[in-house]
Formats: structure tokens, sequence, C-alpha cells
């Protein structure tokens, strides 16, 4: 006697609901044990420092709200064209098609028990997998959504294709770009511009969460390390949620005075293939609108510091960028709107026991 699961149905949608729409995961694949991708094509097509994705049990449905982004000949990803959330993938060689995890409605469907960690060898630092610290199943050293289909010897091609694509400029100009290098500029270390700038609030919190509060005293939070280094940290807010498609966003705080076009002139919002999503009154986020990768966050009250997604930065120490950036170790921002709040769990207890460490 065989007995077949039933595919487990639930709902997405991204943050402006232009893909939303009932799907079905794979019941034989456990959401609760989540896929972790860091390797070079997943930051640099999401923004991010990894992507994750839940194995699908039938086809979306692929609407013209999506945009097809073909990374590879293996792989496509889908982007909402409206606010650029990365939502579906598709592996060729075994038809299969795959969701964003930081997409779903539900949220007792995938809570993390476990991870399995995918393509940390292209991090050359270890990246976000460092502060995950929950129990791993595995840990290879391949994106996983490509793991059967590449050699070792057609990774290292690949690899050595992605390092002679970062453009590194030199030891003061950090170099970011997306994958399909529609998006590309530089990061100049700080200097007496960097002090500039002004934030009605005195951290990396936006003014309307509880714990939040005035600056009076014009505190530059984002300089650290005695002004060398910026500050960056953790994310787990629904809108950053749900604009990348991931559960974990990571940000930059660089002021506009430090970030330049390639052709050396100052930053502008019409760079390239970049797409703006104003995502509440007068607060603004950008992505590539040909590979869908997170670029920017601002808004007018806080108009002279950018938040830069830190998947688009290629350091040649790590992705981590710790020769440029300073970690905020003490919380994930928002972490009380997790949606996967053991995910986030795991993340504030690596990020604490980096304190511990220091």
């Amino acid at each position: 006697m065989s007995f077949s699961v039933s595919p487990i149905t639930c709902s997405i949608s991204c943050l402006c609901g232009h893909t939303a729409q009932e799907i079905a995961l794979d019941p034989l694949v456990k959401p609760s044990s989540l896929q972790v991708c860091h390797c070079n094509p997943c930051r640099y097509t999401s923004g991010l420092l990894c992507s994750s994705y839940l194995v699908l049990y039938s086809p979306p449905i692929l609407s013209t709200s999506l945009r097809e982004y073909k990374q590879s000949n293996n792989v496509s990803r889908w982007f909402c064209a409206t606010c650029g959330a990365h939502v579906f993938a598709h592996v060729k060689q075994h038809n299969k098609y795959l969701v964003a995890a930081g997409l779903l409605t539900t949220p007792d469907i995938a809570q993390t028990e476990s991870l399995q960690h995918w393509g940390v060898k292209d991090t050359k630092d270890g990246g976000l997998a460092i502060f995950l610290t929950g129990p791993r199943t595995n840990e290879k050293g391949l994106c996983w959504l490509e793991v059967d289909k590449i050699t070792d010897e057609e990774h290292s091609r690949q690899e050595s294709s992605c390092l002679e694509d970062t453009g590194h400029l030199d030891s003061d100009r950090l170099h970011a770009r997306c994958h399909c290098g529609g998006i590309e500029f530089y990061v100049t270390a700080p200097d007496v511009s960097s002090s500039n700038a002004s934030s009605p609030w005195p951290d990396l919190l936006v003014p309307y969460h509880s714990a939040s509060s005035d600056n009076p005293q014009d505190v530059k939070w984002w300089l650290r390390a005695g002004n060398t280094k910026y500050l960056a940290g953790t994310c787990a807010c629904t809108s950053c949620r749900r604009a990348s498609g991931f559960p974990i966003q990571t940000w930059a705080f660089i002021p506009k005075s430090n970030i330049f076009k390639m052709d050396n002139s100052s930053l502008s919002f019409d760079l390239g293939t970049m797409q703006r999503y104003e995502s509440s009154p007068a607060i603004f986020r950008e992505f590539c609108n040909r590979c869908g990768a997170t670029v920017f966050w601002h808004c007018q009250e806080r108009p002279g510091v950018i938040d830069v997604s830190v998947g688009l930065l290629r350091s040649t120490n790590g992705a981590r960028a710790e020769e440029w950036l300073e970690w905020a170790t003490g919380r994930v921002s928002f972490s009380e709107d997790a949606h996967n709040k053991p995910l986030i769990q795991m993340l504030e207890t690596g990020l604490q026991g980096k304190i511990s460490q220091t």
C-alpha cells in the first residue's frame, strides 16, 4: 500500500502586492530546514548577503507582473517588476521551481529548525553564515541552485570570471556592482564630508520603532572605529523582507557624499538600470530592473545617509567587507517584526556571541 503526501498550500506576497498568489510547497522537502545560499551569484542578484528559497510542488503562475532574469543556462529568477522583490527561481536541469522564503504570508508554515548552508566558500570570510548559529545539516561549497549541474572545474572557471568582473579599484575605493552589471558605483572612505550629513534619530533604527528617540546631539552614528569605517547591520522588518523576498536584509549606512558613479560624478538615482519604488510616503527603495538586485533605501527625512545593500559590495577581503564596515552586533533591527522568528533568534544569538569574542 502506498501513501501520497499532500502538498503544503500557502500564499505569498511581495511588498507592493502585485505578485500575490497561492502556491504549493513540496511536502517531501521540509520547509523547516532552510537552505541558505551565500554564493557570489546569489549575493549579486539579490543584493543581500544570502538568499533562501523553498521548493515548490508544482510550477507557479509566472504573471506579467514578474520580470525574468536568466542568471545562467541552468537558472532563471523572477522578481516583481514594481517593487523588485525576488519571487521565484527555476532550476532547469531538474525542472524544479522555488519560491523566495521571505514572501510567505503564513508565518507558521516555514519556521526554521535547521540550516543548510551553501556557497560559503565564495564569501572568503564566511559572510553572514558566521552569525547564523543554528543547527546545520550540511555546508556545501557550491550554490545549491546549480550544485547538480556544475562540476568543480566549471565552478572554478565561474569563480575566476566573477573575480575578474569585480573591477577592484584601489584601497581607497570600494566597488559595488549587481550581477548583470546594470548598477555599478563605488564608495570612498570616510572623510570630512561624511560628518556633514545628519539624522533625526540616533542609530540605525528608523524613528517609528518604539525604542528609537530623537538625536538632539546630532550623533554621527554611521561613522565607526574612529571615523574610519561605516556602520552595517541586519534588518528583519516586514518591508525589507517583502521588498527583497528574503528574511534577512543587510545594510551599510553610507553618506551620499561618499558614493560615486563609475565616471567619478556624484551619486544620482537615475543610475544605469536603477528603478525606484516608493514603499511609504517619502521613503524610497531602488533596485536593478534587469537582475532584481536590491540597491538602496533612503528617505526625505534623512537624505544625507543612504542604506546600501551589502551584497553588492565587492571587497577583496570578503563579503562582510570588514575593512570598510563595522557590524552592529547588539541586535537585529526590528527582530520583533520577524516572520521567521527562530531564524532571526539564531542570527541574534550569533551576533551577540560575536560581542563576547571581542
